[in-house]
């Protein structure tokens, strides 16, 4: 779609499956469950829906996905879907990895930034070799520096190799990446966690990242097991949802398989949403 100056585009790195009961925390499975079903491992299908925005001047991608940078078994786990990839889903939008020039990471878990770098004989390497990787500065501590809950979420050779070559610049909360595009501090799922605020030609589009992560989770108290801060959470939705709701401001859900879109609206005190499907 266009939205005033830039070219919007979801790009997807494929799909993944995690544990449902993670994902919807104290919501009962007989109420999630009816809106996103489980596999046999009570696992549900989760999307990796990039966002690539292209101004005059920078193409420029927020999140980057799983990447593959995984064993058999990590696969399998997973369920992380090789049939489709990122490099692949750029080249159907005509650019290569070379053509990127920043890469806005919302936070440095593994399903965020797994596609930062990529295998070569075996050694993790930039993915986009003249990209400038943004991460905000209380997210990278919290990355370097995990705990005994955090660490299966943060895997180094997702940041270090870019960190090694000076193409990782931390930022402050709330930081511009391009004139018209900033991060959000949208703390709950992490500390540092940020989401991604694009205005142009008087239109808004709000890249949610892990603060709702599907459509299934747009009520309220429907917050993931994965959250470390789920209060936190709570308190930055309703101060975003209130403000999406004003400004009728074009949602974008990170991990939704099937509708990656859509304009909140508040009906009888509860939040619900319209999709709206990004066309051109």
């Amino acid at each position: 779609m266009q939205l005033g100056d830039f070219k919007l585009s979801v790009i997807s790195d494929g799909s993944f499956w995690l544990d449902g009961g993670a994902m919807f925390g104290v919501v009962p499975k007989v109420l999630w469950g009816k809106k996103t079903p489980a596999d046999e491992s009570n696992r549900i299908r989760l999307g990796l829906n990039c966002l690539l925005v292209q101004t005059d001047t920078d193409n420029i991608l927020v999140d980057t996905g799983c990447g593959r940078k995984y064993n058999e078994k990590e696969f399998r786990i997973y369920g992380i879907d090789r049939s489709t990839h990122l490099e692949a889903a750029l080249s159907r939008q005509g650019l290569a990895p070379e053509d990127i020039t920043v890469v806005a990471n919302t936070h440095l878990h593994f399903d965020h930034c797994g596609g930062n770098t990529r295998l070569e004989e075996g050694k993790a390497v930039p993915t986009f070799p003249n990209a400038t990787c943004l991460v905000g500065q209380i997210e990278y501590d919290a990355a370097r520096c995990p705990n005994e809950r955090t660490s299966a979420s943060y895997f180094s050779w997702n940041w270090e190799p870019l960190e090694k070559r000076g193409q990782l610049r931390v930022l402050p909360e709330n930081h511009d990446i391009v004139p018209g595009i900033r991060f959000v501090h949208t703390p709950g799922h992490t500390a540092g966690h940020q989401s991604v605020l694009i205005q142009s030609g008087g239109q808004t589009l709000f890249y949610l990242a892990d603060l709702c992560p599907t459509t299934a989770h747009v009520p309220l108290p429907w917050i993931m097991g994965y959250d470390l801060y789920p209060l936190t959470t709570l308190a930055t939705r309703r101060a975003i949802y209130r403000q999406a709701v004003e400004e009728h401001w074009l949602l974008v859900f990170e991990h939704d398989p099937e509708a990656p879109a859509g304009y909140l609206e508040e009906r009888e005190g509860k939040y619900v949403l319209a999709p709206a499907p990004l066309e051109p």
